[in-house]
């Protein structure tokens, strides 16, 4: 029984450094001839479409991190039934079901762990500013 999401690079959508994309469009309009002003509300503006970003991406996060959260306590509910087992247990698949849970729980925290990695790596600045 996998619970968890299937995802193979959690936080793979945030990064830290600028859009690959930004930088093409800024690198564009740098060989433009924008007078001043208008160069100024353009870069203004692109900076303020990275502050939304990263506002969008560090949502993203926690609110995946919180699912992780929520799957690790559904999880633990089911690990729960290790309390009735006892040495002469029969029917032995069910340690092999337990060890599934338990790393359901190890991949949960896991993904959860990496979101907020992810996280504290986005620009603050673009937080700050948001």
């Amino acid at each position: 029984m996998k619970l968890v999401s299937p995802d193979p690079e959690p936080g793979k959508a945030a990064r830290s450094d600028p859009s690959p994309l930004l930088a093409r469009v800024r690198a564009v309009l740098e060989t433009l001839d924008l007078d001043c002003r208008c160069r100024d509300k353009l870069g203004a503006a692109l900076e303020r479409f990275e502050i939304l970003e990263a506002r969008r991406q560090l949502r993203g996060l926690i609110l995946d991190a919180r699912h992780q959260a929520e799957r690790i306590a559904a999880l633990l509910e089911l690990v729960g039934e290790l309390d009735t087992l006892t040495a002469e247990e029969t029917d032995l698949s069910v340690f092999a079901e337990i060890a599934r849970l338990f790393e359901d729980i190890r991949d949960a925290a896991a993904r959860g762990a990496a979101d907020m990695i992810t996280a504290e790596a986005l620009d603050p600045g673009a937080r700050k500013s948001a």
